[in-house]
C-alpha cells in the first residue's frame, strides 16, 4: 500500500491514531497565513477537532504525485465553518513518514 494510501485511509476512517502512526516525530507544518510553525501535539490537537464533526469533507481527492521522499495530493475541502477550498498538499517523506507539510488553499464557490 503507497503512502498515499495508507494516509487517505486514516483521514476517511477519522482515525487520529493511525494519522499519528505515519507522522514523522519531528514534523513540522508552517501556516502561511500566520507564520506559526505547528508541531505534533499542535496538529493532533487541530486535527482532532476537525474530524471529531461531521461537517469536514473532502471530496475528488488524488494523488498527483508520491515517490519515496515526497507525496502531492490535491482535494476540494469544506471545513468545519462551512468554507470550501481546493487544497494542494505536498508531504515531504523522512524514513517513510511525513517530516515536513506544506499547504496551499484556495476558497471556492461551490
Amino acid at each position: 500500500m503507497s503512502f498515499f494510501e495508507k494516509f487517505e485511509a486514516a483521514i476517511g476512517n477519522k482515525d487520529l491514531d493511525a494519522m499519528m502512526e505515519l507522522m514523522h516525530p519531528d514534523w513540522t507544518m508552517v501556516m502561511h497565513s500566520t507564520g506559526k510553525v505547528l508541531d505534533l501535539n499542535d496538529w493532533k490537537e487541530m486535527f482532532s477537532q476537525i474530524i471529531a464533526g461531521d461537517n469536514f469533507k473532502r471530496e475528488n481527492v488524488r494523488c498527483i504525485y508520491e515517490n519515496d521522499d515526497i507525496m502531492v495530493a490535491h482535494s476540494i475541502a469544506t471545513f468545519p465553518n462551512g468554507t470550501t477550498d481546493a487544497v494542494m498538499y505536498v508531504g515531504i517523506l523522512k524514513d517513510g513518514r511525513l517530516f515536513r507539510t506544506e499547504t496551499g488553499s484556495t476558497p471556492i464557490n461551490k
